[in-house]
């Protein structure tokens, strides 16, 4: 579904311009602090990691590359190089080494040189600037002024660098767990004590760096997820892969799709595997893969903690600017939890199966799919928009009384199961003066939709309100810019085009009344738009909301809705939103081809199947229908459909665009046979899915946990249910 609300318009406009996980952070219990009528994001503040008080660290008895013993458990054995700070993780049964930097041995064979060679060395690389230039430059633990020095922990060392030169120092905590490595940077332990500045720091940015001697692949959350090979059978093109977790800083006037919706990375190499999950800081974070021929002969894949962002700053109102760096740091606890796979748990699914437990054992995926004998179908019915010149009039496309009718038809061809989205059912449509639950009176009012959610009750459906309370339209909507939009890094009110963003107390308090009116309505749930794929800052002085604190306001409003409504969804379900989560719709199905990514595999739907249900590409609104349906089939999404009663030509003159063919009468026997197709997965819709693999070009099959097995094959256009054997 293309440019249907205001997220897809600020998409359509970033083409045109560009052409946590919250497992760390100890977020407290799902009650507390009771709503209020204004969001404290303070009540949500992550507890700080502490620094280390202890005793120094004395190691003893190096080895012959001078690494020493700093902690054991009963698997894994922490090695620390006193002289560097780096670090090996060996796993005492099988003896396999994960390395925080290349064995020397290997570093013999690179050509690279100078900084780039030195960055190999190091357990960090630190971007940094001095103070009235703008000038990115790169450092690390080679340079001369560079100091570490230990402190003993119980489970680990911690290490702080001293760079004197640049009077920077930070620690880093190395850290064993039951089944693997923590590395964290706490904010604490920042300090800049003269003109130079902290850009970003990369924490061990080659931990388990591979050659191309054994094939194996890096792991990069795009999408659905991404698997950059090697050895490469292509020239690579461009800078490796970069992408920001949970999209670009929008308040730096960086608009862009977001891309990467979970704060994970991994490697495989031969039959062992680690898979990383950012934990703390996520949301000021980059995940970077760097396939060998770029900057050594190495593959590696790593996280990149943003403290500063680079913005245009305006000289004067002829548009002049220059471009400066953030005075004042992101002052946010950062940590990565690895854990290491081997044999038949070392790919990609092993990786997601392990995510994904990680995020149940955290509380941030939502309690298990109950069993139904037919799968959902997410249909959205939308009720027309206005046209946004001349008289501002709403045009209709589906009356709630026309909405009825279609349901009904639904029910008598056999569908006992469908989610029934209504978009653009408040007074204004997109360009809603009030935000509120206001019902367009051309639709049939409020009397009108309190009769079409008893009709959906009797047909034993569901019905959820879509809302954008969010992005507003600075022509209709009766809140000032000024007085309630969010604040560029410049001070100014943040726009793109006529749209602004509100703050998100603001949405807060909006989604407080929805809430409330939607209960009284008797609806089933809220579809938010922007609430599970967005995240941005607010640098208004008053409010100064952080990413982390705007994910806090959003996950409070998702919480509320399913407490008291039962049911909430978002558009692509970012992973700091899964806790509280029913549905998400327009799940990507695949990756951004732009990068050097070889091959799209269903990562997230690994980890989201069994708890929450979810649609990717609409049947009446995808470009290569056959390939689509089937990418749904294999990813076990649900089927979707945006359909209208009149034509679609109804929307042509409004704010509703890409909705190009949408009348139900000509979709309904589509909608119905394509039902009935996933629908022979109904027995596996609550199934966490276990295993994807290739088995042949063209065809994937894909294993659940009650041992049914969905074959698609691309070829042959088909798809069939193994369950013990070929059904």
């Amino acid at each position: 579904m293309a440019n249907l609300t205001g997220r897809k318009r600020l998409w359509l406009a970033a083409a045109l311009v560009a052409a946590a996980v919250l497992a760390g952070l100890a977020i407290r219990g799902l009650a507390a602090p009771p709503a209020a009528e204004s969001f404290d994001a303070a009540a949500y503040a992550a507890a700080p990691i502490a620094l280390p008080q202890g005793a120094a660290w004395q190691p003893s008895d190096l080895d012959a590359q001078g690494f020493a013993v700093a902690a054991r458990t009963q698997r894994y054995e922490l090695l620390v190089q006193p002289a560097t700070g780096q670090v090996i993780v060996q796993d005492a049964s099988s003896g396999e080494r994960w390395r925080s930097n290349p064995d020397p041995a290997a570093l013999e064979n690179e050509s690279v040189g100078g900084a780039l060679r030195k960055n190999l060395e190091s357990p960090f690389i630190l971007e940094y600037y001095e103070q009235s230039k703008v000038q990115r430059l790169v450092t690390n633990v080679l340079e001369p002024s560079a100091t570490p020095t230990f402190t003993a922990m119980d489970d680990g060392v911690a290490v702080r660098f001293d760079i004197g030169k640049l009077d920077i120092a930070f620690s880093m905590l190395y850290q064993l767990t039951a089944d693997g490595f923590r590395v964290s940077i706490p904010a604490a332990g920042i300090e800049e004590n003269g003109k130079f500045r902290i850009l970003s720091i990369d924490p061990l940015p080659f931990f388990g760096a591979a050659d191309d001697a054994v094939p194996g692949y890096l792991f990069v959350p795009d999408g659905p997820g991404g698997l950059i090979r090697f050895p490469r059978e292509r020239e690579i093109v461009g800078g490796g892969y970069y992408q920001y977790v949970y999209g670009p800083e929008m308040t730096n006037k960086t608009f862009g799709p977001v891309t990467v919706s979970m704060p994970v990375f991994g490697l495989k190499r031969g039959d062992r595997a680690f898979v990383a999950v950012i934990v703390a800081g996520e949301k000021a974070s980059a995940i970077r893969g760097l396939p060998s021929g770029l900057v050594s002969t190495l593959n590696s894949v790593n996280a990149r903690f943003l403290y500063r962002e680079e913005y245009n700053r305006r000289l004067n109102l002829s548009g002049r600017s220059l471009r400066v760096f953030q005075e004042e740091p992101l002052r946010e606890d950062r940590a990565i939890q690895y854990a290491f796979l081997d044999g038949e748990e070392a790919d990609y699914a092993g990786m997601a199966k392990r995510y994904r437990q990680q995020l149940l054992d955290a509380g941030q995926l939502g309690p298990p799919l109950e069993p139904q004998p037919d799968v959902p179908l997410h249909l959205t019915l939308v009720g027309g928009d206005t046209i946004y010149y001349g008289s501002r009039r709403y045009e209709t496309a589906t009356t709630f009384g026309q909405a009825e009718e279609m349901l009904a038809q639904l029910k008598e061809a056999g569908l006992n199961n469908v989610q029934v989205t209504l978009l653009n059912w408040q007074r204004g449509g997109s360009m809603s003066p009030t935000l509120k639950l206001d019902p367009e009176k051309k639709l049939g009012g409020e009397e009108g939709l309190k009769a079409l959610v008893d009709t959906a009750h009797e047909l034993g459906y569901r019905l959820y309100l879509a809302v954008d309370l969010v992005q507003g339209d600075s022509e209709a909507l009766k809140l000032a810019p000024k007085t309630h939009g969010i604040r560029s890094a410049e001070g100014d009110v943040l726009f793109l085009d006529e749209y602004f963003f509100l703050n998100p107390n603001v949405t807060y308090e909006l989604a407080l009344d929805l809430i409330r009116d939607a209960g009284k309505l008797g609806a089933d749930g809220i579809l938010y738009d922007w609430l599970g794929d967005a995240l941005f800052r607010d640098y208004n002085p008053q409010r100064g909301y952080t990413r982390n604190d705007t994910a806090a306001a959003f996950n409070r409003i998702l919480e509320l809705t399913r407490r008291e409504l039962g049911g909430v969804g978002a558009y692509l379900g970012n992973a700091y939103a899964l806790r509280s989560l029913t549905d998400i719709q327009q799940l990507p199905s695949e990756t951004h081809k732009y990068y050097a990514i070889d091959e799209t595999v269903p990562f997230y739907p690994m980890v989201l199947h069994g708890s929450v249900a979810y649609s990717m590409t609409d049947g009446n609104l995808r470009d290569n229908n056959e390939d689509e349906f089937l990418k749904a089939i294999e990813y076990g999404a649900v089927p979707a459909f945006t359909l209208t009663a009149e034509s679609s030509r109804t929307l042509m003159d409004t704010k509703t665009r890409g909705l190009f063919a949408s009348r139900f009468s000509q979709w309904k026997e589509k909608l119905v046979r394509e039902y009935e197709a996933f629908n022979r997965l109904a027995d596996i819709a609550d199934q966490p899915m276990i295993g994807h693999a290739k088995r042949a070009d063209g065809v994937f099959a894909t294993k659940y946990a009650n041992g049914t097995t969905v074959v698609v094959d691309y070829n042959a256009k088909s798809f069939r249910v193994e369950k013990g054997g070929a059904e």
